[in-house]
């Protein structure tokens, strides 16, 4: 049950700033930032220009329509925006042929025509590289009633489509309604907004840790917890030593319900499992025993890692063939979370420790052991649990990632194997 969402580009150049960094986005997201913290309701409109000679044909129907199923499935509705350095997402409220009077937007468009308005409640940035924008792209294609065209992928060189562009995402990462409390992704920090050194921090992420070819994989709010404590690293915040190891315990959690609960949703089981959310913390159930559980597919949220484990070792060990099926060729991954993350998680009291520091308690726990679990997440020194997910998930895939493939042998053993002639009398 994937959602239809916008797309749009737009040149950073138009924006006048003396910080050639600060794009007309980033200029965006400042004023949404603000408002938001006066008011959690407030808004702001992005509009898609078009040439001032031009006349507009676009209608607003199809984007009413899309904006209405995907709130009829829980869903928010996205507007992605690029640069091609820069690829922002926005929660999509409504859309306008023309500016309401009092809406908030940028002055960059006081002398600009726009042919529609994007009423955006909430707002961050997803991607801050080109390589990462293009691969992010690529998850981007268009197959739905909306479009006459059918593209599998989409790239910074994609031609011949319209803006605003109807797309659809592979990854269907639903960055904003997973937030708790109805909270804001733009009100909670981003390194990479206004913090150059989010760069260097994952160069060294990608060098020591996790290899790209994982952390592609890695949910976008996994990553923003994982740069925020790399950037601490990085800039020697020893007193944060608790924030750090929170933040990989929060990224664990996310990484651990997409490799599970979004399996489940993405292979076409959202509607075989439920939900009671009426319950604090929300329960996990294989039949809607009561009428108040939704299917799994309407709900956002995410499960606590104990919730997860139990729920997983549950379906392996009962009879639920959804699970079975949805999980036939993750095989190793089932394997490791019901045996090795469990006694690994428990020897060394992650759920404790979460609690603990989940209620701002950080004084229990040690410098010591808030460090330590940063090497047990990441695999520093010893067997990291991130990357033992990534790596049992798509055993197939990264089955030679650490093997060496070439055919070697030393000069021994080639003398050795040498065939031997036979002497001549």
């Amino acid at each position: 049950m994937s959602g239809i969402h916008f797309y749009l580009t737009f040149n950073p150049f138009l924006n006048h700033s003396e910080e050639p960094h600060f794009t007309q986005a980033h200029e965006f997201h400042q004023l949404l930032e603000k408002d938001v913290q006066q008011n959690k309701s407030a808004t702001a409109f992005w509009g898609k220009m078009i040439g001032q000679n031009r006349e507009s044909n676009l209608s607003l129907e199809p984007f009413e329509k899309i904006i209405a199923e995907n709130k009829a499935k829980s869903l928010s509705t996205h507007l992605y925006i690029t640069d091609f350095n820069h690829l922002w997402v926005g929660k999509v409220v409504g859309v306008k042929k023309s500016l309401p009077k009092q809406a908030r937007t940028l002055s960059f468009y006081d002398d600009k025509k726009v042919e529609i308005w994007f009423e955006i409640a909430d707002f961050t940035l997803l991607e801050h590289s080109y390589e990462s924008v293009a691969k992010k792209l690529s998850e981007f294609y268009i197959d739905n009633p909306y479009s006459d065209l059918k593209i599998d992928e989409l790239s910074p060189f994609t031609t011949a489509i319209k803006y605003p562009a109807i797309i659809q995402d592979l990854a269907e990462e639903m960055y904003f309604d997973e937030q708790e409390d109805g909270s804001h992704l733009i009100l909670q920090h981003h390194p990479a907004i206004n913090n150059m050194a989010s760069l260097q921090a994952l160069k060294y992420v990608h060098a020591y840790a996790l290899p790209e070819i994982i952390y592609n994989k890695i949910p976008h709010a996994a990553r923003a917890e994982i740069e925020i404590a790399e950037i601490d690293i990085l800039e020697n915040r020893h007193h944060n030593n608790h924030r750090i190891a929170f933040s990989y315990i929060k990224a664990f959690e996310i990484i651990l319900n997409d490799l599970i609960i979004h399996t489940l949703k993405r292979k076409g089981f959202g509607e075989e499992f439920f939900v009671d959310a009426s319950t604090m913390p929300p329960k996990l159930y294989f039949e809607k025993a009561e009428d108040h559980y939704i299917p799994i597919s309407h709900f956002q949220k995410s499960f606590s890692i104990n919730q997860l484990i139990f729920f997983i070792k549950k379906g392996f060990n009962g009879t639920s063939f959804c699970m079975k099926k949805a999980f036939q060729d993750h095989k190793p991954f089932v394997d490791f979370v019901e045996g090795d993350l469990s006694t690994l998680l428990k020897n060394n009291k992650i759920i404790e420790i979460r609690g603990i520091l989940a209620h701002g308690e950080s004084d229990e726990i040690s410098v010591h052991d808030a460090t330590a679990i940063r090497y047990l997440m990441l695999g520093i020194g010893c067997r990291g649990l991130i990357p033992s997910l990534y790596q049992t998930f798509y055993h197939k895939e990264f089955r030679e990632f650490t093997k060496v493939l070439g055919n070697y042998s030393s000069k021994d053993d080639k003398q050795a194997s040498a065939p031997k002639l036979k002497k001549v009398v």
